[in-house]
């Protein structure tokens, strides 16, 4: 149930999802950004699709289970879990945010001499927080809350969903 996400959170449905899997293939034999140096690189994706490629950004905040932490160039090598969240991405003044439902956070040191670490975000869902629902969201809490509560399943069911339910609608505010 929740290994696909809970229909209906986002107020569009993405279509052409085998288009965004030949074009995340495509991408991860793209051509590494040339004359960029001591900047953090930061790809993020999905298995439906790739938001972003090595992209040159200031700082990444993700929300890890230990707690919500902010990545630059030249951060400590960490693997973190993710938790349904807002991740953040500056570039200069813009910013850009993503929920992700859950997924992994890498950060390896430069491999070359540019100086430029990556980050690397895989998560299970993840959209840009203009497109969640927050009616919607409630709507499926809702929906969950009244539900069958006789099963261990049920009982799973209805905490896990509302964890992701409770953090769409966190995310969407």
């Amino acid at each position: 149930w929740l290994k696909h996400g809970v229909p209906g959170l986002c107020s569009s449905h993405r279509g052409g999802s085998a288009m965004a899997f030949r074009l995340s293939r495509f991408r991860r034999f793209a051509a590494e950004p040339t004359g960029v140096t001591n900047r953090l690189l930061l790809t993020l994706g999905s298995p439906a699709e790739s938001i972003c490629f090595k992209k040159p950004v200031d700082s990444v905040t993700v929300p890890g289970y230990e707690g919500v932490f902010t990545l630059t160039n030249n951060h400590s090598l960490t693997v973190s879990m993710l938790k349904p969240g807002v991740i953040t991405v500056r570039e200069g003044s813009n910013t850009e945010e993503y929920f992700v439902s859950d997924g992994f956070v890498f950060f390896n040191q430069a491999k070359d001499d540019s100086g430029c670490c990556t980050a690397e975000i895989s998560a299970v869902e993840a959209v840009p927080t203009s497109a969640l629902d927050k009616d919607r969201a409630t709507q499926v809490l809702s929906e969950l809350l009244s539900g069958p509560k006789d099963t261990e399943w049920d009982k799973a069911k209805i905490q896990l969903g509302s964890a992701l339910c409770n953090a769409v609608i966190r995310a969407a505010q």
